[in-house]
C-alpha cells in the first residue's frame, strides 16, 4: 500500500506500510501503528527492548481486535451496560481510523487520528512519540443534544521480563473492584505484585503516577495519567491464557496490562458539546525496585 502522504514528506522519518500497519522509525526510536483500531502496536527507543507486548498470534483481520500494544476500549469498557449483543470493550478496537495530521519537530513525532462515531460520541487520538517515551490522548466529544455516559481505557500491554518478578507502585492507597470475585476491596497498603490471575479496577487519586519496576530487564517505566481516576490491572495467568486463541499458552509472564481508564465508578457523563480527554504518558526511569 502507499505510505500516507502526510508521513511520506517528513524528513528524518522512515515509514513502511503493510495493509493497515505502519512501521515508523527515526534515529531515536521505532514504533508500529495500526490504523485498524487506531492502535499503537509497538514502541522502543533506539537500542532498547520493546516497551509494549504484541502477541505473535495477534489477528490482523477486518473486525478483529488486536491482542497487544495499546488497544482502545471505547466508548464502553467491558460489557455494554445495556445491550449484551454489543461487542465487549466497544467499537474503537475494530474500527478503521484515519490519519489526519503528522508532524516531526525536534525529533518528536506527533500524529492525530480521526476515529469512529458511536451515536453522538466522536473519538480522536493523538500520539506523541520521541526518544523519551510516548503519550496517548483519547479525546471524546459529545455532538448530541443529550448527556451521554462514557467509559473507556487505554489497554496498555507492557512488556516485562517476567511478570512474577515485576512490581507496580502507586496503588498502595487505592481500593479496587476485583472482577474475579465480584467484590470491592480496600486499599492493600503495599505495592502490587503478580502471583495469579489479576483483573482489577483500582481507584487511585485522580491523575496518579505509577511505576512498573522490572528487575529481570532492570528497567522502570513510569505512567503519568490525566483525565482519569481509575486504573485497570490485568494478567490472564496460566489457565485463562490457554483459553485465548490469539495468545500463546506460555506468553502470560511476558506482559502486565496497566490501563489508564475511566472504568467502573469512574465512568464519565458527557454533557452536550463536552469533550473528555484521557491521557497517559509513558517514560523510562532509572531502575529502582523500591
Amino acid at each position: 500500500m502507499t505510505v500516507p502522504a502526510l508521513l511520506a514528506g517528513l524528513p528524518g522519518l522512515t515509514v513502511t506500510q503493510h495493509e493497515q500497519r505502519l512501521t515508523l522509525a527515526t534515529a531515536d526510536f521505532s514504533a508500529e501503528l495500526s490504523l485498524a483500531g487506531g492502535q499503537l502496536l509497538g514502541y522502543a527507543p533506539a537500542g532498547q527492548r520493546p516497551w509494549l507486548y504484541l502477541s505473535p498470534l495477534a489477528r490482523f483481520a477486518p473486525g478483529q481486535a488486536i491482542r497487544g500494544g495499546v488497544p482502545l476500549c471505547w466508548p464502553w469498557f467491558g460489557a455494554h451496560p445495556d445491550d449484551a449483543a454489543q461487542p465487549a470493550h466497544g467499537v474503537a478496537r475494530t474500527s478503521l481510523w484515519q490519519l489526519a495530521y503528522a508532524r516531526l519537530d525536534t525529533e518528536v513525532l506527533t500524529l492525530q487520528l480521526a476515529g469512529p462515531r458511536h451515536g453522538a460520541l466522536v473519538a480522536a487520538l493523538t500520539l506523541v512519540l520521541s526518544a523519551d517515551g510516548f503519550a496517548l490522548t483519547l479525546a471524546t466529544r459529545n455532538d448530541g443534544t443529550e448527556p451521554v455516559m462514557l467509559s473507556q481505557a487505554l489497554h496498555s500491554y507492557f512488556a516485562v521480563g517476567d511478570c512474577r518478578e515485576a512490581t507496580l507502585y502507586g496503588l498502595e492507597d487505592a481500593g479496587y473492584d476485583d472482577k474475579l470475585t465480584g467484590t470491592r476491596e480496600p486499599a492493600g497498603g503495599a505495592p502490587l505484585g503478580f502471583s495469579g490471575e489479576t483483573d482489577r479496577i483500582y481507584y487511585p487519586a485522580a491523575d496518579a503516577a505509577l511505576r512498573l519496576a522490572d528487575p529481570r530487564w532492570q528497567r522502570t517505566l513510569t505512567l503519568s495519567a490525566s483525565g482519569s481516576a481509575s486504573c485497570v490491572v490485568w494478567n490472564p495467568w496460566v489457565d485463562k491464557a490457554t483459553r485465548l486463541a490469539d495468545l500463546p499458552d506460555e506468553a502470560w509472564p511476558a506482559f502486565v496490562c496497566v490501563e489508564t481508564s475511566n472504568a467502573g465508578n469512574d465512568a464519565r457523563r458527557l454533557a452536550p458539546g463536552e469533550t473528555q480527554r484521557l491521557t497517559v504518558r509513558v517514560q523510562a526511569a532509572a531502575f529502582d525496585p523500591r
